[in-house]
């Protein structure tokens, strides 16, 4: 089985000659010119198609930049040794004035050692050329097609929350795991510098607040790659296969009072979910989103939605007694329904059939059984006559 899986290298434009600065500067400009309505605008023909495409799809404000789309077959990166300027040499198209024409320029760009290995024309996509901080980058969008196993001996169960942007639960067990106390960190704490901000300067505040917004999400960013790198290692421990609840569509079913709204809101699920699936994929894992309604007020044990969170962290079951952590008994419904289980039926039902006949998950228990939330004992959860092929 195999599975698309997409990078994106970021290389650095460096010493360029006065000419090729102007002649990227000219075209950067032009670029967002074009996106913004100039329909005169001189570009590169096949970059101002791309500026249609961007104006068409994105409609976006007057007052922003956007990235200059590169098409893959007007681009080229190139190794080069013997160079002692660089290595590494793009060629970038760009309108020439002088020509009044299209054409291309090599400038010299900085590559990232560990991701020279794909920087193979049969990988490139279309990329990004882009400018921050009065420095150019390209960001090359690689993708590749990678082999993935398709049998596991586990299922880790993924719920995504305000409070913690992943809890992780196996199937088997529920061991779990609470991740993402850095992000939320993270987050309130620029969220308390732009509101002072705000106050204390008012004619310059909006432009500080920017660059902190910036700064914020380079932060989160490398935080969520951390914890994408514990899911997955924690996967590869017991051969599981990664599932995640689908947040799709949260922001505009949900509308809890502006409190919340900002808390649940503003998370960062999207981002998590495609990094976690970029990294599953590359460590040869299979990672998919599982529907999560219902999941976080049904009973993982006995089914019944006859629940109460009195305390958001804490879910209580007036059916079988269950108390548990809110986000774990989310995270095994999440397991559950990813290898064919109804969450509202009763746990001793269980004996999902998850590829073969003779590939079972068998769930062993009774409804009235009423252990401790957090013992091994609750789930029983065997694999028999080998593993589960999802």
């Amino acid at each position: 089985m195999h599975r698309e899986v997409t990078t994106t290298v970021r290389v650095e434009l460096h010493s360029l000659t006065e000419r090729k600065a102007r002649l990227v500067e000219r075209e950067y400009v032009a670029f967002q010119d074009a996106v913004h309505g100039d329909d005169d605008a001189n570009l590169y023909s096949a970059t101002k198609q791309q500026a249609g495409k961007v104006r068409s799809n994105k409609n976006p404000r007057e007052d922003t930049e956007q990235p200059v789309v590169l098409r893959n077959d007007c681009i080229t990166i190139e190794h080069d040794e013997d160079t002692v300027l660089s290595e590494w040499w793009f060629k970038l198209p760009v309108y020439n004035p002088e020509k009044e024409q299209g054409d291309s320029i090599w400038v010299p760009v900085h590559v990232p050692e560990k991701d020279t290995h794909l920087l193979d024309d049969e990988y490139i996509r279309d990329s990004e050329l882009v400018k921050r901080d009065g420095e150019w980058y390209v960001h090359l969008v690689c993708k590749r097609s990678v082999a993935v196993v398709d049998e596991y001996d586990d299922v880790l169960a993924i719920d995504m929350g305000a409070k913690w942007i992943a809890v992780s639960t196996f199937l088997s067990d529920r061991d779990t795991q609470f991740h993402g106390a850095e992000v939320r960190r993270v987050r309130e704490h620029y969220k308390q510098l732009r509101k002072s901000i705000g106050k204390a300067k008012v004619r310059l505040g909006a432009q500080v607040i920017e660059r902190l917004g910036d700064k914020e999400s380079r932060t989160v960013e490398h935080e969520l790659h951390q914890i994408a790198n514990e899911l997955v290692a924690r996967a590869r421990e017991r051969n599981a296969v990664i599932v995640f609840g689908d947040m799709t569509g949260l922001r505009f079913d949900n509308d809890e009072g502006r409190y919340v709204n900002d808390k649940i809101h503003k998370m960062p699920y999207a981002k998590m979910a495609t990094i976690l699936t970029y990294k599953a994929h590359l460590d040869g894992r299979e990672c998919f989103p599982v529907d999560e309604y219902d999941t976080s007020m049904t009973c993982w044990r006995c089914g019944s939605q006859n629940t109460s969170r009195e305390m958001q962290g804490r879910l209580e079951c007036r059916e079988c007694g269950l108390e548990d952590n809110a986000d774990k008994n989310g995270a095994s419904n999440i397991g559950k329904r990813a290898v064919g289980k109804d969450i509202q039926s009763p746990l001793s039902t269980v004996g999902a059939v998850v590829a073969q006949p003779e590939t079972q998950v068998v769930l062993e228990g009774s409804s009235d059984e009423l252990e401790p939330a957090n013992s091994p004992e609750d789930v029983g959860l065997t694999l028999s006559e080998g593993s589960p092929r999802l």
